[in-house]
């Protein structure tokens, strides 16, 4: 996010993050919550000008070889102005001499200022949004319904033309599994289907074929307008197993097993960020799995100066790191560094309880490749 501050907030999530941490340092970082803790009336304009002197002292006590005033300039500006300061939602300000950006944040912050060499990222990674956005499949075969979830807002989509809403619809027109297998990816319309040869007898009298066949259906007039983003489904237990079953596209997860009628959008967008963080929770263990294990010691590091090395190199694949794990020198928090530096270089950060890295310190990395000369 390069544009003006002024033009309004976008949720910070992992293509705008990677953006920031692209962007050569020295980094201004500040988490700016909505309300200060104790004082709930207090505006955030002047609270966030109060930070920037501080900032400011923190340049020149670093010898800043450039402009401060100018390196502030952008930060300022936002402070004063209204529509940036509105709002209930929490937010982190990033400043480097290429970068400016004020993003809305998933969850709360206590109020820091951070000058160093990086952005200052740590604290966002468990809660931060994998997909710029995502599709939420509200599965009921009396029902069916498709939403969006992009920005942190949640909200009802159609179906793609074609696609019948329930499983009594789809029995106009079913079709049997071999004839599904012939059909386009973009589908004819409903009043082509009906003119189509439908199932065998055999096909209606059994009710799992029946919305195997509908569920089938579905997912191949779904998958064109998905662009390979995630697809949460949401329904009962046994509904999710047969779409399950029955769907080919490839990046399908599902949500906690609950009757999706009786929930709004916003609350299905809830569980389904839910279900994506569990995901990525399965890829974290297994990440730290193939850390312990791999026969390759020379492609694994858990010497935290190592590791900020290697990925200041471009060579970390995965970094597991303990959550809420600080290791501060002269040049600031190494970790975050390495995290920072890892998700320029296009890797993977994955955080842990401090618990699951226990006996292997606050950080590991697997490599792509290990340094040149080891062995």
């Amino acid at each position: 996010m390069t544009s003006a501050p002024h033009q309004g907030l976008e949720l910070l999530e992992k293509p705008s993050l990677r953006l920031v941490c692209a962007s050569p340092g020295p980094f201004i970082t500040i988490y700016l919550p909505a309300c200060h803790p104790g004082s709930a009336d207090s505006p955030r304009s002047p609270r966030l000008k109060t930070i920037l002197r501080n900032a400011a002292a923190q340049l020149e006590k670093r010898r800043y070889q450039s402009s401060i005033e100018e390196l502030l300039a952008p930060l300022e500006e936002i402070a004063s102005d209204p529509a940036a300061m509105a709002g209930a939602a929490d937010s982190v300000l990033f400043r480097s001499p290429g970068f400016v950006g004020h993003f809305r944040l998933p969850a709360p912050v206590g109020e820091r200022l951070v000058v160093a060499n990086h952005a200052h990222i740590s604290p966002l990674l468990p809660g931060l949004i994998d997909a710029h956005e995502f599709y939420i499949l509200a599965i009921s075969r009396k029902h069916m319904r498709l939403g969006r979830w992009s920005g942190g807002l949640c909200e009802e989509i159609p179906l793609p033309p074609g696609v019948p809403q329930s499983l009594v619809e789809f029995g106009a027109f079913d079709l049997p599994d071999h004839d599904l297998e012939n059909r386009s990816a973009s589908g004819p319309s409903a009043g082509q289907m009906r003119a189509i040869r439908v199932g065998t007898s055999s096909d209606r009298e059994k009710d799992n074929d029946y919305l195997h066949n509908y569920f089938r259906f579905v997912d191949r007039e779904l998958r064109p307008m998905l662009h390979n983003a995630p697809l949460v489904i949401i329904g009962v237990e046994y509904e999710l197993g047969a779409y399950r079953k029955a769907a080919e596209y490839a990046r399908v997860f599902q949500a906690g097993h609950t009757n999706p009628d009786h929930l709004t959008w916003a609350e299905m967008g809830v569980r389904a960020q839910e279900a994506l963080a569990a995901t990525r929770q399965e890829e974290a263990g297994q990440a730290l799995k193939e850390f312990r294990e791999t026969l390759r010691r020379d492609r694994v590091v858990s010497d935290v100066r190592k590791v900020l090395e290697a990925a200041s190199d471009g060579r970390v694949h995965r970094l597991l790191l303990a959550k809420d794990a600080e290791y501060e020198s002269g040049e600031g928090d190494l970790l975050n560094a390495a995290a920072a530096e890892t998700i320029r270089g296009g890797g993977e950060v994955y955080v842990l309880d401090p618990l699951q890295l226990a006996g292997d310190g606050p950080v590991a990395a697997i490599l792509r490749y290990s340094k040149p000369g080891t062995l």
